[in-house]
């Protein structure tokens, strides 16, 4: 497609009747990256949003027929949506049963452009696979090469490298060099770390209440002090975490191991775990690490008894061996989770304290009558996370960042025994990373709470961890090892 130059003129798009999208004067040419930051709740993907023309323009001026494209958690949503409605209908036919696949996703792109990014980016194991069952990564691996083969002359990625592994960043991070050098095709990229910025970039900006309020070069932004405390890792106050009412308080589980797996094997179209020996003793904090699709989402998913598989292995979590007649709530009351399909699960649009408040009784959505000590604990939380004022905002009206924080304080408010945290700090700014990892650091010394951590961001990882196990990759193809080491203390 050929590319032009796009411009916005005093540029207002209406979000609804009380808040607006203000791109002011912004011109992409065709040779321009621009990259922009801001904090959780600034406006990124409104600004997103409103590049990719999803808003009523209120007054000014935007181009018209133009085709541009937006890769955002949000597209990825819209897309599991569509899948739970698809295979929950009355009268579903056999493939819909199945579910979206990336196949589908991809019937009506450029094959020529499509085939190079299926093997650019390793999908071609994934395109028969109903899109619920690929790792966060790989559905926004997916979501990428649709949208890059549809040919588009202006490409907005609203934090594309979220929930993906090193390797596929560092891909990423090349290919969008490679669009930007070789192609010319006109980019706007949003960012939350420095390591994502690409060199080649043309112009950078910071967003701020749903404005791009500076727009300059990399040199200069980089002196902005807003820009440093967005780009950098911020420093927190030291935070003690309110203590959970005495009603959600859990008899002491017998003995020292909280989780134990023997022999277990796991196989879909390839062998995921195989006889993998795994325990979780108290006192202990995993790390857990590896390519996007190895098996790390599996594994916490027969912690959790979300995975039917739990049922043919021999499982023990808690004291219950799975399979034994324990019920779901017996598990879930021992643990928090936090997690990229939890994020997508969670479609009831309560008000923030709800979400919250839901965590004393491991439901998505409130639905028992709560004490007035668990709202004030509620609140507590609130007030350190800095998200008081939106206690009685509606869950989804929340930025994705802002969502994920909430979901982390959820997992945390009851001290759970054992608190599962896969990927937490995705789409978040850099004072709420701090901010977590500061919550995770408290659990970690101050309480009988044993974590197991999955991160692809070695700098995410807060000191203390005891225990690594890692998803090694053996040779050039999709099988892998499991290899499990203990860390310096």
């Amino acid at each position: 497609m050929t590319q032009r130059t796009i411009s916005f003129t005093d540029a207002v798009f209406k979000i609804d009747e009380n808040r607006s999208v203000e791109l002011g004067n912004i011109t992409v040419a065709p040779n321009d990256l621009i990259v922009l930051i801001g904090g959780n709740g600034s406006g990124k993907t409104s600004i997103a949003r409103a590049l990719n023309g999803d808003f009523e323009l209120s007054s000014g001026v935007a181009p018209t027929n133009y085709h541009p494209v937006l890769v955002s958690f949000e597209k990825q949503l819209e897309l599991y949506e569509a899948d739970y409605e698809m295979r929950n209908s009355d009268c579903t036919t056999a493939q819909e049963e199945i579910g979206i696949t990336p196949n589908m996703i991809f019937k009506d792109d450029d094959k020529e452009v499509l085939n190079k990014l299926i093997c650019a980016l390793k999908l071609e194991p994934l395109l028969d696979k109903s899109i619920r069952n690929l790792s966060g990564g790989e559905g926004r691996k997916v979501l990428l090469a649709h949208a890059l083969s549809s040919k588009p002359n202006l490409i907005i990625f609203d934090t594309p490298f979220d929930a993906l592994d090193v390797e596929t960043r560092a891909e990423l991070l090349d290919l969008i060099e490679q669009l930007h050098t070789d192609y010319q095709t006109p980019m706007v990229l949003i960012v939350n770390r420095p390591s994502e910025i690409p060199k080649s970039l043309t112009s950078m900006g910071i967003i701020s209440d749903c404005k791009i309020v500076k727009l300059a070069s990399f040199e200069e932004i980089e002196k902005d002090e807003d820009a440093k405390m967005l780009l950098g890792y911020a420093n927190v106050p030291d935070v003690t975490l309110p203590k959970p009412p005495e009603k959600a308080r859990l008899p002491e589980i017998a003995g020292d191991v909280i989780v134990s797996m023997k022999d277990v094997n796991i196989e879909y179209q390839r062998k995921v775990l195989d006889h993998l020996d795994f325990e979780v003793r108290k006192g202990q904090h995993w790390h857990i690490m590896g390519p996007n699709g190895a098996g790390k989402s599996t594994l916490l998913s027969l912690i959790t008894g979300d995975n039917p598989l739990v049922y043919t292995n021999d499982v023990t979590v808690f004291g219950y061996k799975r399979g034994s007649g324990e019920s779901i709530w017996d598990i879930k009351r021992y643990y928090g989770l936090v997690s990229g399909a939890l994020h997508l699960d969670y479609r009831v649009n309560g008000p923030v304290i709800n979400v919250v408040l839901s965590g004393f009784y491991d439901s998505i959505g409130l639905y028992s009558k709560v004490s007035d000590e668990e709202i004030t604990i509620a609140k507590k939380w609130l007030e350190i996370a800095g998200l008081s004022d939106k206690e009685d905002v509606g869950f989804k009206s929340l930025s994705f960042g802002q969502q994920r924080l909430v979901l982390i304080i959820r997992a945390l408010v009851k001290n759970p025994p054992l608190l599962i945290l896969d990927e937490p700090l995705q789409g978040l700014d850099s004072y709420a990373r701090a901010l977590v990892k500061s919550f995770i650091s408290y659990a970690m010394h101050n309480g009988n709470t044993s974590i197991l951590f999955v991160s692809h961001h070695q700098e995410d990882l807060p000191e203390g961890f005891t225990n690594r196990l890692s998803f090694v990759r053996i040779g050039d193809g999709q099988n892998f090892k499991v290899v499990q080491e203990t860390l310096n203390k």
